[in-house]
This record gives C-alpha cells, sequence and structure tokens, in this order.
C-alpha cells in the first residue's frame, strides 16, 4: 500500500513540474501588444517584431510599401517560417513631436486606429500606403524631407480610405469625433520611451535601430528583419 502511495505522489510531483517546464517554455505577448489588429501571426511566436510608424513619415512609409510589395514572401518566410509576431505601433509622432504634416499624422493615426475597431487596420493601412504612392510620392511629392510637401490633404482624404474598403458608419463616427485619439496620445507618449533617432524605429528581437532611406527596396528590408535573428 505504501508503495502504491509513493507511485502515485512521483506521478503527481512529475506532472507537477512537468507543467511549470511546459509553461516556462510557452511565449506569450499579449500582455505586451498595443493593439492585437495591428499584429500579424501568432501570439505565442518565438520572435517578437515591433515597428514603430506614423503615416506622414515617407521613410517609414516606404519600409512598409516594399513589405506590402513582397507581402506573400514576407508572410512565408518570416511570419511563418520564422515564427515572428509582427506589430507594427501606430503613432501621430509627427503631430506631437514633428514639424511637418501635423495633421496628417494624427489624420493617418485616428483613420488606423478607427478601422483596427472593425478588424480591419491592414486592408485600411495598405490601401491609405498605396494612395499616398499614386497621388503624391510616384509624383515626387512628400516623398522625402527635401520634396515638395503635400498642401492638399484634408481630413476627408483618410475618410474616403475607409469608405473604398467598406468601413462602417462606425468608422466615420470614430473618426470624427475623435473617439481613438486618447488611446493614440497615450500610445505616441509611451513611443517616446522607445523610438531613438526618429521614425520609422524598429524592435527586432534584440535587434533596434531606427531610420530607413527612401531608395532601399526589399533586399534592405529583410537585412533589417534578418538582423532580428541574429543574421
Amino acid at each position: 500500500m505504501k508503495y502504491v502511495k509513493w507511485v502515485v505522489l512521483v506521478l503527481i510531483c512529475g506532472l507537477f513540474f512537468g507543467i511549470i517546464i511546459i509553461n516556462s517554455n510557452s511565449t506569450d505577448h499579449s500582455d505586451k501588444v498595443w493593439n492585437q489588429a495591428m499584429t500579424l501571426g501568432n501570439i505565442n511566436a518565438k520572435n517578437y517584431y515591433i515597428q514603430y510608424a506614423d503615416l506622414a513619415c515617407p521613410y517609414c512609409d516606404v519600409f512598409s510599401i516594399n513589405i506590402m510589395e513582397n507581402e506573400e514572401e514576407f508572410k512565408r518566410d518570416y511570419i511563418e517560417g520564422k515564427d515572428i509576431l509582427y506589430e507594427v505601433r501606430m503613432t501621430d509622432f509627427l503631430y506631437e513631436y514633428g514639424e511637418h504634416r501635423p495633421d496628417m499624422s494624427r489624420w493617418g493615426a485616428e483613420g488606423t486606429y478607427c478601422a483596427s475597431r472593425e478588424n480591419k487596420f491592414w486592408e485600411y493601412y495598405h490601401t491609405a500606403l498605396q494612395s499616398l504612392v499614386d497621388n503624391y510620392y510616384s509624383k515626387g511629392i512628400g516623398n522625402s524631407k527635401s520634396a515638395p510637401m503635400i498642401t492638399d490633404m484634408t481630413a476627408e482624404y483618410w475618410l474616403n480610405i475607409g469608405k473604398q474598403i467598406g468601413l462602417s458608419e462606425n468608422f466615420e463616427k470614430c473618426f470624427i469625433n475623435h473617439e481613438a485619439l486618447e488611446e493614440i496620445q497615450k500610445n505616441t507618449q509611451e513611443a517616446t520611451k522607445y523610438v531613438q533617432g526618429g521614425l520609422p524605429y524598429f524592435k527586432f528581437g534584440k535587434f533596434s535601430t531606427g531610420g530607413f532611406d527612401t531608395n532601399w527596396g526589399w533586399d534592405y528590408v529583410k537585412k533589417y528583419l534578418n538582423a532580428g535573428l541574429g543574421k
């Protein structure tokens, strides 16, 4: 009888410590993510990548446009292939701290946050990026600090992007009434603790860096992504 009790005790202890080991090896980034609608990948992924961005920042946009144009390879080789949780942390950094295009910064942030409430962040973000390329960047307008500035931007521009992708009336209400503004301001303030050397700023695993050149392409993006994997 004593032997049976000892066996049961050993089995219980083994199960207990097994659970501890499993939990210690698991990864859960949910408590770190700003907005899960702005992520790609498994919340329990081994690698956690963060990009701080502002839609009024052409250098941020170029990096994201490169990923958008190579989305299939990005998802296959990095999100799934390298087990990465990728988060874009949208800010209105240039509204709060920049000298150029402050309204565009605020409108862009509000558009993405309001779209995320309908779980349509990526559709909105990619449509906004393509719209900026078609209407401005491809014409040499607003695509760098030395380029002519965007001067005809209005709030309606960002509302129309929501209409293009079929967002509900709640999106328009959220945008017009600035319902996401408090969250944006809080997150932008939080971003100042991490962003160094300007936007875009990247925290890819243990690798962090700021800045991106508008002349750089997909190969440079992959260098950043690989640096986060220690390559």
